[in-house]
C-alpha cells in the first residue's frame, strides 16, 4: 500500500456530512453549479447509498453523487439537469429499483488538487454500481468545461478536439472518456447556467462489465 493510500478512507456519506459535502462542492464547482446544503440533505435522505465520500488524512476531501433512474424516466423528456435530478434533490428522479445507475457529480476540495482522488472515487462508484442487483447501465452526463474557449466549433467537433499528446482537449471529458467511458450523445440546454460548457451536457456510459486487458 502506498503512502497516499494509507491516508484514504472510502465510505458512504451520512446525514451529518451534508455541510461538509456542500463546502467541498463550493470549493470545486462554479458558484451557480455547486450543490447546496439543502440539496445534499435531500440526496442523503433519498439515496444515501449513492453518496460516497473519500476522506484524506481524516478529513472529507472528495464526494461523488449518484442515483438510480429508470430507462423510461431517462427517455421521457428532454435531457436536462433540472429534470433528471429533480432540481438537484433526487426526490422525484431517483427510483429504488431503477436499472440505470446515474453518476451525477464529483467534487474535490482544494486540499487534494492534483492527487487524482476524484478518479479513485468515481471508480469506487462504478464498482458499486456493478455490484448492485438490477443495474443494467452506468451513465453520467458530464460537462464540456472548456467549450467557452472555442465558440466557433460545433459541439460535435469540440468533444473530439485533441491536444498534442492525443488526449482530449477538454479535461472533464478526458476524465471520463480516457478511463473507459464511451461518448453517447450531446445535449444543448442541459444546464443553461453552466457558462463554461455553454449550457451543454455530454452523455457518457461506462461498461457494465469491466474490460479485460490482456498482456
Amino acid at each position: 500500500m502506498s503512502k497516499l493510500d494509507r491516508l484514504l478512507t472510502f465510505r458512504t456519506a451520512g446525514p451529518d456530512d451534508a455541510a461538509a459535502l456542500a463546502a467541498i462542492d463550493a470549493d470545486s464547482w462554479p458558484a451557480p453549479l455547486a450543490t447546496t446544503l439543502e440539496q445534499w440533505q435531500s440526496r442523503l435522505a433519498v439515496f444515501a447509498t449513492g453518496q460516497l465520500v473519500l476522506d484524506y488524512d481524516g478529513r472529507s476531501a472528495v464526494v461523488a453523487a449518484a442515483q438510480r433512474i429508470t430507462h423510461e424516466f431517462l427517455t421521457a423528456g428532454p435531457i436536462t439537469h433540472r429534470r433528471l435530478t429533480d432540481g438537484g434533490s433526487f426526490r422525484n428522479s431517483h427510483h429504488p429499483e431503477g436499472e440505470i445507475y446515474q453518476l451525477v457529480a464529483v467534487g474535490a476540495s482544494a486540499l487534494v488538487n492534483g492527487l487524482g482522488l476524484g478518479r479513485k472515487l468515481i471508480d469506487r462508484q462504478i464498482a458499486q454500481a456493478r455490484s448492485m442487483p438490477g443495474i443494467r447501465r452506468i451513465i453520467g452526463i458530464t460537462r464540456p468545461a472548456r467549450y467557452y474557449r472555442h465558440p466557433e466549433l460545433p459541439i460535435a467537433e469540440y468533444v473530439e478536439l485533441r491536444n498534442k499528446t492525443g488526449r482530449r482537449y477538454d479535461p472533464v471529458l478526458e476524465f471520463h472518456l480516457g478511463s473507459g467511458a464511451k461518448l453517447i450523445s450531446t445535449h444543448e440546454n442541459f444546464r443553461p447556467d453552466d457558462e463554461e460548457a455553454r449550457g451543454y451536457g455530454v452523455l457518457i456510459e461506462y461498461p457494465l462489465v469491466p474490460e479485460q486487458h490482456h498482456p
